[in-house]
This record gives C-alpha cells, structure tokens and sequence, in this order.
C-alpha cells in the first residue's frame, strides 16, 4: 500500500475555483499482538510497520535490557503484527496505564506501570548553533508533510546530524519509527536527541523515559505536565526551536552557549 494517493479535488483560491489532482496521505490499521492476543491497535501510515512496532515496544516499556525483541511477523491481509519477546510469559505479569494521545490518533499508548528511575546528564551536550542547524534541515526533511501537509515528522540525532527522519500521521507514531529504527539497527539510545515538528505533551516525554532518551526538541511548545515530568526526569526540554531562536524549559545544562 503506498503512503499517499493522488485525488481529484476542488481547490478555490483568491475568488477562483478549479479542479486539480492534490496529494492525500493514506491511512491504515495496525494490530499488534503478543502471544495471538492483541496488545493495542495504531492508526499510521502503512511504512515502516516493523519500526513502528519496535519502537511501540520500548517506548511502552515492554521490551527493554531484560526482555528484548525476538521477531515480528506481519499478517498483511489481516493487519496484525505478531510479536515475539525473548520472554512472552512476562506479559501476564505486566500492568499497564492506558492512555488516549492527545490532539493526534495513533491508537492507545501503553505504558508499564513501574517506578522510572531519572536519567543523569550524562556525556549528552550540544551546541546552540547545532539546535538551529539541525532543526532547519529536518524543516527541509520532511518530504511528505511538504507534499501532503498531513503528517508529522521525528527524528534521531547524535547531537551532530540527523541520523535517521520519519513521518507518520500521529506525532507519537513518528517518534516511535524512530526510536524502532535506531533499536533494530542495534544503535544506542542513552546519547541520542529526539526531534520532533508536534506539540510537546505528557505522553511524549514519558516515550523519552522509557526509551532512556535525555533530550527531545521540537519546533512546536510543550504542555506544563511536559515539562514536569522532564524537569523530575532528567530530560533537557527544548521548544519553539525555529531558525535562531529556541526555549530551554528544563536541564539547561546539555545546551553548550
């Protein structure tokens, strides 16, 4: 299934009407299901879908140093991804605070129960010309959103380019595609940044915790209880980073001036 479609519309502009072909993102369902039973249902684009899952996984909580990801195996006609754990059985015991996101779908966020222990600073440190360089050529990275407009972008840097960028119709997707990548790829994550084009809300910066992730910057603000958790998490907070300009809500100490 392609990501977008090409649809004949009306388009009216400055008194004018006229009938044009415009560029729609496509929508699908994703299941995930551990053990044949299923463990909660994404609205995403239909790419990337192991990224996706993997990302889903350690950003929830699920899989982490003790219990890792085993495989995955995509039932395309049914839109289920079944998942294997180095220990299913573990999932019986696993209690989950269930959330709805909010402002964008992306289906139910789960996130396991458990006491978080806050990140330390860290070697983590980056530049203030760096923010705005990396946040102007991720602006410019977002092939589809500048196609289509209906997307949001994330991203995962190491404080001095952009590794890998992604895009999904829920900012939390984008950002789980992401953190999935950089896992499956066997890459590190306590010294990486998450950059974002969403609002900053609760359920963001708790991904970042659970990812072991201590910097998430978006071009977009974020949300009071955002910041609360970041600031008790160890997590450097950045906002409204827009071509020169930038806020630091919390753990200013990683931003190198």
């Amino acid at each position: 299934m392609e990501i977008s479609s090409k649809l004949s519309i009306i388009r009216y502009r400055n008194g004018i009407r006229s009938e044009t072909i415009d560029d729609v993102v496509n929508e699908t369902e994703l299941k995930l299901a551990i053990n044949h039973k299923e463990l909660s249902s994404l609205v995403c684009l239909p790419d990337h879908l192991e990224e996706l899952t993997a990302g889903f996984l350690i950003t929830s909580g699920i899989a982490n140093e003790k219990n890792g990801l085993k495989g995955l195996n995509y039932d395309q006609e049914k839109k289920i991804m079944h998942i294997e754990l180095t220990d299913n059985s573990v999932m019986k015991d696993l209690i989950f605070s269930k959330m709805k996101p909010v402002g964008c779908g992306a289906g139910t966020l789960l996130f396991v129960k458990d006491k978080m222990k806050p990140l330390t600073a860290g070697e983590l440190r980056i530049r203030k010309e760096k923010i705005s360089e990396m946040m102007n050529q991720f602006n410019r990275s977002s092939e589809l959103f500048l196609l289509t407009g209906g997307v949001h972008s994330a991203a995962i840097s190491d404080g001095n380019s952009i590794l890998v960028i992604s895009e999904d119709i829920g900012r939390h997707n984008a950002i789980d595609k992401v953190i999935g990548n950089i896992y499956l790829a066997k890459g590190t994550l306590d010294d990486k940044i998450i950059l974002t084009s969403g609002r900053i809300s609760s359920e963001i910066v708790l991904k970042a915790v659970y990812a072991g992730i201590g910097m998430i910057i978006s071009r977009s603000a974020p949300t009071s209880r955002a910041i609360e958790i970041a600031e008790d998490n160890g997590i450097t907070l950045i906002g409204f980073a827009r071509s020169t300009n930038f806020n630091i809500y919390t753990h200013q100490e990683r931003v190198i001036f």
